[in-house]
């Protein structure tokens, strides 16, 4: 077989493994709600429209460019590498540099067809947001261009660097690039756009295809496909699914001292729930996140939506923290005490308040504050 063929089967494969584990999760009725939600939404926005358009016009100007900037980052090349592939091919390194080509084209194909959309809607969006005379054409060739230059960069970082020096280069690079994209963007952006093309150009044929990336692509391959696996089994209520933690130390009482001296049952859970989110670093951004994007929308929004949105947050924040609660009382340990004197349900509520009324307090004065500000300066 040819690398060619190999590749086209693999696609057929992922697209049954895909169609299969949805098959398993989702049945008639869920996709019957999802198509009547999505054309309830759509109709609510098209009927908001003109709203909408005057909401986005008060925002910051830096904020949307902010935001297309941000999706620029959110571009992938998939090679379709097996953990097999280095003892089957051991003597044909041509098939899997042919497996490599065909990922990296297909992958930029796609990546060019994702920008040339963002970039169309993104046009339109800054037009109704600032009136400009940036011309189309050559707007969608700068973003095309910067986001598959940033694809690219993305897999070489990776290649070489892992971990938390791979996170801060890329961080580093987010604020370069989108500083250098800021202030260059309005002074001839065609030339920018062929400037940028012959980095990535060199990025991609000396540094990244003529290297050997076998176990990144490979572990990268894995990852992607384990993600649709887990974003679909996420959307069903009877499927927990945990996610792991990469940190191998906690952030916070790594010597796992005593916080409450009350040792009733709903008070020791209390305080491994406790410690449970603030050791792992996914759940104290989450969580501050939640916090930061909601009182940071409302000085934006109207008054009256600020309420819906405080409603939403009162009710969102609530069933994120159930989330954790699950993830905690599903370990395996934990899991032999459910129904007695350790874990029950009555606890929850009990447990998650811990967490859940500072949150709600601290946007409920934010809340207050924002109405009394609204009528006094009227």
């Amino acid at each position: 077989m040819t690398a060619f063929q190999i590749y086209r089967e693999r696609l057929k494969q992922e697209r049954k493994y895909q169609w299969k584990n949805t098959k398993a999760v989702v049945d008639w009725t869920i996709l019957v709600y999802i198509v009547l939600t999505l054309v309830f939404v759509a109709a609510m926005v098209y009927d908001m429209f003109p709203s909408f358009i005057a909401l986005l016009q008060e925002l910051p100007y830096g904020l949307t460019l902010f935001v297309i900037y941000y999706l620029a980052w959110t571009g992938t090349i998939r090679v379709l590498y097996h953990q097999a592939d280095s003892y089957f091919f051991v003597h044909r390194k041509d098939l899997l540099n042919g497996l490599k080509k065909y990922g990296v084209l297909s992958g930029a194909i796609i990546n060019m067809m994702k920008a040339a959309l963002l970039a169309s809607i993104s046009y339109l969006l800054m037009e109704a947001v600032s009136p400009s005379m940036l011309p189309l054409g050559e707007w969608l060739l700068f973003y095309s261009v910067l986001f598959l230059f940033i694809t690219i960069l993305g897999k070489v970082i990776d290649l070489y660097w892992s971990g938390w020096k791979g996170k801060g280069i890329h961080f580093l690079l987010f604020l370069f690039i989108g500083a250098l994209a800021y202030l260059t963007m309005d002074r001839g952006i065609l030339l920018i756009a062929i400037a940028i093309l012959v980095p990535g150009t060199v990025l991609m044929h000396v540094i990244y295809l003529r290297t050997e990336s076998f176990l990144v692509d490979m572990a990268h391959n894995e990852k992607i496909r384990q993600k649709y696996v887990g974003m679909i089994f996420y959307a069903s209520e009877y499927v927990h699914v945990p996610r792991a933690s990469e940190r191998t130390k906690p952030l916070f009482f790594r010597d796992s001292k005593r916080i409450l001296e009350d040792r009733r049952p709903h008070s020791a859970l209390t305080e491994l729930f406790f410690k449970y989110l603030l050791r792992n670093s996914r759940h104290i951004f989450s969580y501050l996140q939640i916090i930061g994007i909601t009182i940071a929308v409302m000085g934006y929004l109207p008054l009256w939506m600020t309420f819906g949105l405080f409603m939403a947050f009162f009710f969102f924040l609530k069933e994120w923290l159930n989330i954790v609660y699950d993830e905690l009382v599903g370990h395996p340990f934990l899991n032999m005490h459910k129904g007695k004197k350790l874990v029950q349900e009555q606890y929850q509520d009990l447990v998650t308040r811990w967490l859940y009324y500072p949150a709600v307090g601290l946007v409920g004065f934010v809340l207050i504050m924002n109405t009394l500000f609204h009528f006094l300066m009227r």
